[in-house]
């Protein structure tokens, strides 16, 4: 009789001692380079702990900056410091209405919300009678924030949340996660005055970060010696090359590693690593297309593979690629948020005919762009 087909599967040579040490959902217990970061993030919540109110945050950055390991770090500790409060996190990729949300919160503090079949007015009250009920003080975190539907449907969310902590005097703490730079510009007046909230800006990761942080994580992923110098420099600088993006890193580190393990080697050689840029690319950017209109999956697919384009130019080239071009000010929106994404690289130059100007590039390989565009559902000309 044959044995089990998952018998033997394993080599000699095993690569990992954790894995898990490379998750994404990993929280480390140290988080190098972002002492300030996090030092903001306390000073906004600990009034919670001594039974007073939170100030708001909203943290900003470019993808893969820490932003959110950081917030998930800090409300940690703080669950483990004391039990006034609780952290509820919730990313707008999967909760993107205003409706969606108000159950979720509701059904965190035990009002059972179904998210289908109550009107939006019913849910919030829900959540009302809850937070009424609550022995601690909730924090939320929302991240990706700037996934919501809409800005007006964001609005109304962050007014509802805003006017529990006014008029129904009842305490919440909000943590917002984005990396859309001009987020908070897009929100209603109204909302802007009440937030009155600080916002914490995390910067890309250095190429010397990077190797910092990764090192941080080899030490309980990898058994010794099984991942050498030479492939944590390899795997710093592709993810530097892209804007300085962490998760990128530690992800070609544990694609690297299955590769090694299934071809049986001692070691995690940067030839390995070269092996799984294009996937690791390509699964990043599979998130974020998803977010993008025609559009902007038009501008990302002329812009060169390798070498630079002014503004000027692009937009040119996008005018002649689509049937209807948006203006020049939406095209220009369009490229800050390729940039806050990191999907491109967008620094201005005082070269330009007219005054100041963009120098365009991609942050990500050509390959990995054309893999994830379905050009027969845009709106491009034959």
């Amino acid at each position: 009789m044959a044995g089990n087909i998952f018998e033997g599967v394993k080599g000699d040579n095993a690569i990992f001692k954790d894995e898990r040490f490379l998750y994404p959902e990993f929280v480390p217990e140290k988080l190098p380079h972002r002492d300030a970061e996090i030092d903001s993030l306390v000073f906004a919540i600990k009034p919670v702990t001594e039974g007073k109110k939170p100030q708001n945050s909203l943290v900003i950055g470019k993808s893969g900056t820490g932003k959110t390991v950081a917030v998930k770090y800090v409300l940690k500790e703080l669950e483990e410091f004391s039990d006034r409060a609780k952290s509820l996190y919730l990313n707008c990729f999967e909760f993107n209405t205003r409706h969606g949300i108000l159950t979720e919160i509701s059904n965190f503090l035990g009002e059972a919300t179904p998210r289908r079949g109550i009107a939006t007015d019913e849910a919030y009250t829900k959540l009302l009678i809850a937070l009424k009920r609550a022995s601690f003080t909730p924090i939320i975190i929302l991240d990706e924030v700037d996934q919501l539907t809409n800005a007006n449907e964001a609005s109304k969310l962050f007014y509802d949340l805003l006017r529990i902590v006014e008029h129904e005097k009842q305490r919440l703490g909000l943590v917002f996660i984005s990396n859309d730079f001009s987020f908070s510009a897009k929100l209603d007046s109204r909302v802007k005055s009440s937030l009155a909230h600080q916002t914490i800006l995390f910067e890309p990761y250095s190429p010397q970060q990077l190797k910092d942080i990764l090192r941080e994580r080899a030490q309980y992923a990898f058994h010794s010696k099984a991942l050498g110098k030479e492939s944590i420099n390899v795997a710093a600088a592709h993810a530097a090359k892209l804007g300085g993006d962490a998760r990128i890193a530690i992800d070609c580190l544990l694609r690297a590693g299955r590769l090694a393990e299934r071809e049986n080697s001692k070691h995690l050689l940067p030839e390995h690593l070269k092996r799984v840029f294009v996937e690791v690319d390509s699964s990043g950017l599979k998130k974020y297309f998803s977010g993008l209109s025609d559009h902007e999956k038009t501008i990302l697919s002329l812009i060169p593979s390798n070498s630079e384009t002014s503004t000027g130019d692009l937009f040119k080239q996008y005018g002649k690629a689509v049937e209807k071009p948006l203006t020049e000010r939406s095209f220009r929106s369009m490229l800050s948020k390729l940039e806050s994404l990191n999907l491109i690289s967008a620094p201005f130059t005082d070269r330009g005919e007219r005054g100041r100007t963009r120098k365009i590039s991609l942050l990500v390989p050509k390959e990995a762009v054309l893999r994830q565009l379905d050009l027969g559902e845009m709106n491009l000309k034959p």
